[in-house]
């Protein structure tokens, strides 16, 4: 059997296939969403390309996934799966979020597999980690991803949820001015209004009156631009909270992982950006977060290599349909 494995975010699309039982990703390719009318596109341009004939299908997807709808959050992409696997001639699929591939990749934490943890990840905070509990994914990309991996014997289970969407909890005035200015637009404002590329773009603009993309903002700030640095410290500190809140509701004392697009391409800031701190100030369970691990997903094809897992997961694997 062949697989076409992929992960579509808000900008991106990730492909790969196997063979087989073989593990391996082959062909790898990263394109732009916006480079394609629909989904069906993208996937004959990449099968043509390398002469492939799929039988199966493993999607993940940014969007909540209930049913055979996918709505891609934040780009132009909406398709039946059902249909899109019909019109490809495929025998099954499988339909994801993509965190719950994000999680996936990292499930070697709770499994003590050694062999998969080389050059994936790195340390930002050593920790006590109880394996016995969950581990909690978050990340910012063009989103912001959260799932948690909870272990099941010498399986794993994934939490699949929507909580990028959490309402977001400003901790001081600067955060409380991008609140307002957000509120005026939308009324409710989640956590990825701010955790996010787009949330970083909002917060430069409501500290300098101007518009940047958010690679613009984050470029100068690794340059070392004050008011890039402040946008960036000021997103990140948010993801500090929400990242704590997550954990203190999941018991999520195996770790948190943090994902997505935009943490890795600043992982030079986030030592003196106040993240950590933030995350450890939740006044009397200070030292329950203080004793959590965090992790740095540095492997940009995560979300593949968790998208092939979850084909074998024996919980996941239940949502295979025949097509």
């Amino acid at each position: 059997m062949r697989r076409l494995i992929a992960d579509i975010g808000g900008t991106s699309l990730r492909l790969a296939h196997q063979h087989g039982d073989d593990p391996a990703l082959c062909d790898l390719a990263i394109m732009a969403c916006a480079d394609f009318a629909t989904t069906e596109d993208a996937f004959a341009g990449y099968c043509a390309k390398h002469q492939l004939d799929i039988d199966m299908l493993c999607l993940a997807v940014a969007g909540p996934v209930n049913g055979v709808e996918v709505d891609i959050t934040n780009n132009h992409w909406q398709f039946d799966a059902g249909k899109l696997a019909a019109a490809m001639n495929l025998r099954a699929y499988l339909l994801i979020n993509d965190f719950t591939a994000q999680a996936m990749a990292h499930r070697d934490l709770l499994q003590n597999n050694r062999s998969m943890r080389a050059n994936h990840r790195q340390i930002l905070r050593d920790g006590t980690a109880d394996q016995t509990t969950p581990l909690l994914v978050i990340g910012p990309g063009t989103g912001l991803g959260v799932a948690a991996l909870v272990p099941a014997g010498d399986d794993v289970q994934v939490i699949e949820s929507e909580g990028g969407h959490v309402s977001y909890a400003p901790r001081n005035p600067a955060e409380d001015m991008v609140l307002a200015h957000l509120a005026k637009e939308f009324g409710h404002v989640s956590a990825e209004r701010i955790v996010s590329g787009p949330g970083l773009e909002t917060i430069y603009h409501c500290q300098t009156g101007e518009h940047k993309s958010a690679p613009d903002i984050g470029a100068l700030a690794l340059a070392g631009d004050a008011p890039a640095l402040s946008a960036v410290r000021l997103m990140l500190q948010s993801l500090g909270t929400v990242a704590a809140n997550a954990a203190l509701s999941l018991g999520a004392r195996a770790g948190v992982v943090i994902a997505g697009g935009i943490a890795g391409k600043l992982s030079a800031l986030l030592g003196d950006s106040g993240l950590i701190d933030r995350f450890d100030d939740h006044g009397r369970r200070r030292s329950y977060l203080h004793a959590l691990p965090i992790y740095l997903s540095i492997d940009p094809l995560a979300g593949l290599r968790g998208a092939a897992a979850a084909i074998d997961n024996r919980y996941l694997a239940r949502r295979i349909t025949l097509v």
